[in-house]
């Protein structure tokens, strides 16, 4: 089974925050920036939206050369709110993990996902699984996102670049190698400047004449482990897995169900599995939780959650299949669509110390 392995990467993202919050601004130059004090214009760009970019402005560039370059273009120039931006993101990765099998983000603005599964390994189905991700970010947060969808994490990466902003690009393994062979090199996911200029060296520009170069020059060069990725790379074959990081403040595992339906039972049979999964992980890296919420995507692609939350810290998961019977159900009978995708999320997360078994509480 080929995997379907996306990248979703919030356009512009602080700035496109504070058009969200301040409308009045959006088609303006708008800057975010990071003032270091010394003077009113010391200091650099954060993010420039699209406006400013157009007009040769961008992230890194000192305040008071980006102000000269957008003299008379009425710029909005914005101190940069780094806890405002950490919560929307933390709201619109929520919106994301709710969709897809397994979500590992990278960045502020920006994770890789798997659907395969959600997919059954379907390109099309893929396409209309991050088009609805699309959908639900913007209704939610009043956000555009770019997506690109791929068979490894390199090919997804590059296709969410591919066209932006508000863009989706899917790469089917068929089309692999028509989409990266005549890229310059120097847009390969983790090549840079000096990388770049080592494989110009050997008439190596393009990513198709790196598909074609010599493994064991590529070695001399760069060593066995950089020139295996190279090489794989370049032919979107990297097989880098799509991982939850450590140190996350939720896990969630969701299933796509045999049928739509609308029976709670019927749900928590298929969920099992991945309860027990789920269970399993709490228990290896020695976990407990405090709230506990099942999760659902309707037959029209919304989501819906329900939620408890314990008095003190819950360590056995498998213990806890009443109530999540129970938020399934209230979940089934409140949602208006049957569900097509059930889920579970565990948050309030913390590691084993003084907590209390779920039976002793009940």
């Amino acid at each position: 089974m080929a995997r379907v392995i996306g990248h979703v990467d919030l356009d512009y993202f602080y700035a496109q925050v504070e058009e969200v919050e301040n409308p009045s601004i959006k088609g303006k130059p708008v800057l975010v920036c990071v003032f270091s004090g010394r003077t009113e214009d010391s200091g650099v760009v954060g993010t420039a939206n699209y406006p400013a970019r157009e007009l040769g402005v961008g992230s890194g560039m000192p305040i008071a050369f980006a102000k000269k370059r957008l003299e008379g273009k009425n710029p909005v120039l914005i101190p940069m709110h780094h806890q405002k931006y950490e919560a929307v993101s933390e709201k619109v990765m929520q919106v994301v993990r709710e969709r897809v099998d397994v979500l590992e983000q990278t960045g502020i603005d920006e994770a890789f996902f798997d659907i395969t599964e959600s997919s059954a390994d379907d390109f099309s189905r893929a396409r209309n699984l991050a088009a609805s991700i699309k959908t639900a970010i913007l209704e939610s947060q009043g956000l555009t996102a770019s997506i690109g969808l791929g068979q490894s994490k390199v090919v997804a990466k590059m296709a969410s670049d591919f066209s932006k902003p508000n863009g989706l690009t899917v790469v089917t393994p068929e089309s692999t190698y028509d989409f990266l062979s005549p890229l310059p090199v120097i847009r390969l996911y983790g090549v840079g400047p000096k990388t770049a200029k080592a494989l110009e060296d050997l008439n190596v520009r393009t990513i198709g004449e790196l598909m074609k170069a010599d493994i064991a020059e590529l070695e001399r060069l760069f060593g066995a482990k950089t020139a295996a990725y190279l090489h794989n790379a370049a032919a979107g074959a990297d097989d880098e897995e799509v991982a939850e990081k450590q140190g996350a403040t939720q896990l969630s595992r969701i299933i796509t169900l045999k049928s739509d339906t609308r029976d709670a039972d019927q749900a928590l049979t298929e969920l099992l599995p991945a309860i027990d999964d789920l269970h399993r992980r709490l228990v290896s890296k020695s976990i407990s939780f405090r709230t506990l919420s099942a999760m659902g995507i309707l037959t029209d692609l919304s989501a819906k959650t329900k939620s408890k939350t314990f008095d003190r810290p819950v360590e056995n998961l498998s213990e806890c299949k009443g109530e999540i019977r129970e938020l399934l159900q209230e979940l089934a009978s409140s949602a208006p669509k049957e569900l097509r995708r059930a889920g579970i999320r565990v948050s309030g997360l913390s590691e084993k110390g003084d907590q209390t078994s779920l039976t002793q509480f009940q």
